[in-house]
């Protein structure tokens, strides 16, 4: 029987990790790019840097106005937010500086329980439940110091990221390896902290076995 220990820290690494860079593990959608450029480039543009300063704007007009500023194509499910007792109209205040695009999302949006998802080449803003039901396939290629460790990877990220959505245990989420590449299936805000996962962990392994 493994020790506990072992079981929180399969990697034997330390549990205190220094915030470290973005993960070195490339990451495409689907097995190629080709079809899902632009899908790509959106996401690319979420991590871009902005700033907004709103006050008591109502939702459709802020979205448009965020849009306008980071030229990405924004849309409310507006069906979605009705089912759910919300409006077009209801206002978002906010004031960020230099900050992501990501950021801003989900900060405004937390205001009203709302999320986002990139699909049909647009950032839509819907409900928890529909972005639940609206997964991502990614493909993950993993950096030199976790090659050989996919399984490790996936108990990892199946305990800690999200652990209730895995299909493991009935949730809509998999995750699955081939040698050193996972194929992941899951939503936009699981994916990025997948990505920001992997990235302590390669951080911490190139720190005990530098080069």
């Amino acid at each position: 029987m493994q020790s506990a220990r072992a079981e929180q820290d399969p990697f034997g690494i330390p549990q205190k990790i220094a915030k470290p860079p973005e993960s070195q593990t490339s990451k495409t959608t689907g097995p190629d790019a080709g079809p899902d450029a632009i899908e790509q480039r959106l996401r690319s543009k979420l991590s871009e840097q902005t700033s907004i300063d709103v006050n008591e704007v109502p939702l459709k007009e802020f979205l448009k106005l965020l849009s306008e500023k980071t030229n990405a194509p924004i849309v409310l499910d507006t069906r979605a937010i009705e089912e759910i007792g919300l409006s077009a109209q209801h206002p978002i205040r906010i004031s960020l500086q230099n900050v992501s695009l990501r950021t801003i999302l989900k900060l405004s949006l937390r205001q009203l329980d709302l999320a986002y998802v990139v699909k049909d080449e647009v950032i839509q803003i819907t409900t928890p439940e529909r972005a639940e039901n609206q997964l991502a396939t990614k493909v993950y290629t993993l950096a030199d110091p976790l090659k050989g460790k996919a399984a490790k990877v996936i108990r990892v990220v199946t305990t800690t990221v999200t652990p209730d959505t895995w299909d493991v245990i009935g949730g809509p989420s998999s995750i699955t390896a081939i040698d050193s590449v996972l194929v992941v299936s899951t939503t936009e805000e699981t994916h990025e902290q997948i990505d920001q996962l992997l990235g302590k962990i390669e951080t911490a392994l190139q720190t005990r076995n530098p080069q």
